[in-house]
């Protein structure tokens, strides 16, 4: 019995589309969870960047250091954190008299897909706001 060339070739059309489809999904799986890692961790910078330039305002915005890192203390305490932010802190606070005020901080972010030797990922932010809250020399 013989068999055409039309079933041959119809048949490995088949099976070679399933073999594409399998690899391209285990090509594109990955790549997809990679895009969602990265499109977190750019949200978790912009949220460290935002919270440390806001702790910087509010203690620039006061008269002496003592208010101004319990006004940073504050800015933090009222930062809505997201579920993959694991910490935020307020390392260092400088208040120069009458020049600028220094705010650091360091976030830790958990890695929504966590692949192999990143599961979280540490940001710190440092910015300088000129002190306008306390009176002219």
């Amino acid at each position: 019995m013989q068999v055409s060339k039309k079933v041959l070739y119809s048949r490995n059309k088949k099976g070679v589309s399933l073999i594409e489809a399998a690899l391209g999904a285990l090509i594109l799986i990955p790549i997809a969870l990679l895009i969602v890692d990265l499109i977190a961790i750019v949200v978790a910078n912009s949220m460290n960047d935002t919270a440390v330039k806001n702790c910087a305002r509010a203690g620039a915005n006061q008269p002496n250091p003592q208010s101004a890192g319990e006004a940073a203390d504050k800015v933090l305490a009222t930062f809505q954190q997201s579920g993959i932010v694991k910490s935020l802190t307020l390392d260092d606070l400088a208040y120069k008299d009458n020049d600028v005020c220094t705010a650091k901080t360091t976030m830790v972010v958990r890695v929504p897909v966590p692949f192999p030797g990143l599961n979280e990922i540490t940001f710190r932010g440092t910015a300088v706001e000129p002190i306008v809250g306390g009176a002219p020399r």
